[in-house]
């Protein structure tokens, strides 16, 4: 019998689906391309660096925000691309520039992927609940 996947493995994972998914939606925005890539890399050589990255520049700052699907997340995705480049904060492209033309269902679909990574980045980090954040 296989053993259920580790929280750092499904959080991998979904990390991973979230920006195919951003490349697949927007390719031409080419550094999506290449964090995907570096992500895919990384889950291969250190998983957990991801972890921490997804917790140190989106989770710490966005978790509130997203649980409450708070568009005061645009704000501070304008000002991270604009001062702070990793592959984390790459993913707040999507608020900066193409938030407002989304359908509401490719909204709520991000809105949807970042409930779980943020349930996901707290289990595989041992971090207490922060309530129903992906309901």
């Amino acid at each position: 019998m296989a053993l259920p996947p580790s929280y750092l493995g499904a959080f991998n994972n979904n990390l991973i689906r979230f920006f195919e998914e951003l490349v697949e939606s927007y390719p031409e925005e080419k550094s999506l391309s290449y964090a995907l890539e570096v992500i895919q890399g990384t889950k291969k050589v250190n998983p957990k660096l991801i972890l921490d990255l997804f917790y140190d520049n989106v989770y710490k700052t966005c978790h509130e925000w997203i649980e409450e699907e708070n568009e005061d997340i645009i704000p501070y995705a304008k000002h991270k691309i604009s001062n702070e480049y990793n592959e984390m904060s790459v993913a707040l492209i999507i608020f900066d520039k193409y938030w407002t033309q989304m359908s509401e269902n490719n909204q709520k679909v991000i809105w949807q992927y970042l409930k779980v990574l943020c349930v996901l980045c707290e289990k595989a980090k041992g971090l207490p609940p922060k309530g129903s954040i992906a309901k």
